[in-house]
């Protein structure tokens, strides 16, 4: 996974992987202008593994907007998985991912 891709490219390859590990549900808004700011990019499902996964992804250099870091931390304070993703994180989102890989956690530096 390259490290200088677009927001885009990132959210199609992480949503690949996904599927590539068993997780059969993913949401993404398409047209967010009529949605309220800062919900998660990603939405991901995994049955038999009873985990939902809240995704936010951003470029190596993207910002966080504070409508997205309200939502990511409003979310993990309700027990949810909810995590931070760019395309550095690579080896833990492979992990991630696994049916019984670790929990998602927000980074310290949201």
């Amino acid at each position: 996974m390259s490290t200088d891709m677009t927001e885009e490219r990132f959210r199609r390859q992480v949503r690949q992987l996904a599927a590539m590990r068993g997780w059969t549900l993913a949401y993404h808004t398409h047209n967010s202008q009529r949605s309220d700011a800062g919900w998660p990019d990603e939405v991901y499902g995994h049955p038999k593994a009873a985990r939902t996964l809240f995704v936010e992804l951003k470029t190596n250099t993207g910002r966080i907007r504070p409508a997205q870091r309200e939502w990511l931390q409003h979310l993990a304070d309700c027990g949810f998985e909810v995590t931070l993703w760019r395309p550095r994180d690579l080896g833990l989102i492979v992990n991630t991912l696994a049916p019984a890989g670790p929990r998602a956690q927000l980074p310290d530096n949201l």
